[in-house]
């Protein structure tokens, strides 16, 4: 498996994490005030954009050359950093 392939792989793997993530969120935020509901909406909106943003670039990573795709690395990484502060952004709240 080329390192690319193995990238890619780990990335859906993560997303599929953070799919599973915001799922436990959504039950969470389920049992909360309705202002904290409509707080996590808000930022379920922002995860989501993040999300198909990385899914975007993964997509296209998987169609560049095998040198093409370590150009594309930084945005993808980039992509998940923000999707990651957001996921982490929103389990803080239902911590407290």
């Amino acid at each position: 498996m080329s390192k690319k392939d193995e990238y890619f792989a780990m990335m859906e793997s993560q997303i599929k994490k953070w799919d599973a993530e915001v799922d436990k969120l959504r039950a969470k935020s389920d049992q909360a005030s309705a202002e904290a509901r409509a707080k996590f909406s808000e930022q379920l909106k922002a995860m989501r954009a993040s999300r198909d943003a990385a899914t975007k670039q993964l997509q296209e990573m998987r169609a560049s050359s095998e040198a093409a795709w370590q150009h594309m690395q930084a945005g993808v990484d980039a992509a998940w950093a923000s999707m990651k502060n957001a996921l982490d952004k929103a389990s803080s709240q239902f911590k407290k």
